[in-house]
Order: structure tokens, then C-alpha cells, then sequence
């Protein structure tokens, strides 16, 4: 294959640039259309949500909308970076980054969907329950997607635990002893940060995220092992 010079490089990159901003423009149209059903869906733990000047509601469905198509369209933001760092790469590196780039995806998802679906609803209406006769809740709309933008994205790149525990075995940087001689103490600390992440502070709301995080540090434990000795 032809080795290509550096402006060949930019103008690959410039064509992948464009392909991502042409897939999120329809998507971004998409969740604007929807951003109505959207926010009804995410509001259901406070009821209703309020906004204090004439442009805050627009704007709020202007950012509804972008966050929900950027996150809809991650995988394909991936895999067009993938695409152009691809013919750089030898067979060998091909599968190891694509093996751990469908692996982070994946538990990526999996940590938003449950602070989505389980834990930020529950804690919302752990919080919501110390409301009396005489203190009601008026939520901001701007400031309610903020703290669930805020919980999301945390317990998605908590789930990338694995993730960093194999790259660093992989490039010899951690043994993975290392994580079996600390476990108790990594343990420890899994629940204590999910303490402190999630909103209430019932033993129920932390367990839903302590033991998914725990049963992927085991798992972590087991890929770091593998990854070192190949």
C-alpha cells in the first residue's frame, strides 16, 4: 500500500470529521423532536421541572438534545476514529485495541444505563422523600440535567476499571498480584467511592453500584492475568 504523506492524513481525518458531523446533525434533529418525550422520561423521579427565564427552557431542549445524540452516536464517533488510525496499526495491535475498545463501549454503556434506569431514580426519590408541607421542591430543569449528566458519565467511566487495570498489566507498567495481594483494600475503596458518588446515603442505592463495580474488578483481576502472560 502506498504510504501516505501528511496531508493525505488530514484530509483523512478532515473526511471522518465530516462523516461524524453529518451522522450527529439527523440524530441531533432526531432527539430535538423528542426532547419533550426525553425529558418527561428523565423528570419522572421529581415531577415537574421549572426554568426561570424566557430562553432557559429552549436552551435546556437544545442541550437534552446534543447530549442524547452525542451519546447515540458514540459508537460510530469511535469507529470512524478507528477507521482512520487503522491502516497505521499491524494485525496484533488491530485486535488488542479493538478488543478493548468494544470492552470500554460496553461497560461504558452499561454503568450509564444503570445510574440511569436504577440509581439516580432512586436516589432522586430517597431525596425528594424529606420534602414536608412547609419545603417543596421547585427543581431547575438546567440544574437537574446537570447533576444527571453528572451521575451518568461518573458511573460510566467507573465501569472502566477493567479497562485500566488491563493496560496497565499489559504494558507491564502493574502485576496483576498486585490486585489480588490489595484486594480487600480496593475492595474498601469501591465502597467508599460509591458512597460518596451516589446521592443518597441508604446502604441499598451504594450496593447497586458497589458489587456490579466489584464483580468487574474480579473480572478485571482475571483479563490483567491473561493480557500479562500473552
Amino acid at each position: 500500500m502506498k504510504e501516505q504523506t501528511f496531508w493525505d492524513h488530514i484530509a483523512e481525518l478532515r473526511r471522518r470529521l465530516i462523516y461524524i458531523i453529518l451522522f450527529l446533525i439527523p440524530s441531533f434533529v432526531l432527539c430535538f423532536i423528542f426532547s419533550d418525550y426525553i425529558l418527561s422520561f428523565i423528570s419522572k423521579p421529581v415531577g415537574n421541572l421549572y426554568f426561570f427565564s424566557p430562553l432557559e427552557a429552549f436552551n435546556v431542549k437544545l442541550k437534552l438534545s446534543l447530549l442524547c445524540s452525542v451519546f447515540l452516536s458514540f459508537p460510530f464517533i469511535i469507529y470512524q476514529f478507528w477507521k482512520f488510525i487503522e491502516p497505521a496499526l499491524f494485525e496484533n495491535e488491530k485486535k488488542i485495541i479493538l478488543t478493548g475498545t468494544l470492552s470500554s463501549l460496553i461497560l461504558f454503556y452499561l454503568g450509564c444505563f444503570l445510574s440511569i434506569f436504577i440509581i439516580t431514580p432512586i436516589g432522586i426519590k430517597f431525596l425528594m422523600s424529606f420534602s414536608t408541607e412547609n419545603l417543596k421542591a421547585l427543581i431547575r430543569a438546567d440544574d437537574y440535567l446537570n447533576f444527571l449528566l453528572f451521575m451518568t458519565l461518573s458511573f460510566g467511566f467507573l465501569f472502566q476499571i477493567p479497562i485500566v487495570m488491563t493496560i496497565l498489566s499489559a504494558f507491564k507498567i502493574v502485576h496483576p498480584r498486585i490486585y489480588s495481594k490489595h484486594r480487600r483494600l480496593i475492595i474498601l475503596l469501591i465502597f467508599i467511592i460509591a458512597a460518596i458518588i451516589t446521592p443518597t446515603v441508604d446502604a441499598f442505592s451504594m450496593l447497586l453500584l458497589a458489587l456490579p463495580l466489584v464483580i468487574i474488578f474480579e473480572i478485571g483481576i482475571l483479563v490483567s492475568k491473561m493480557v500479562y502472560k500473552n
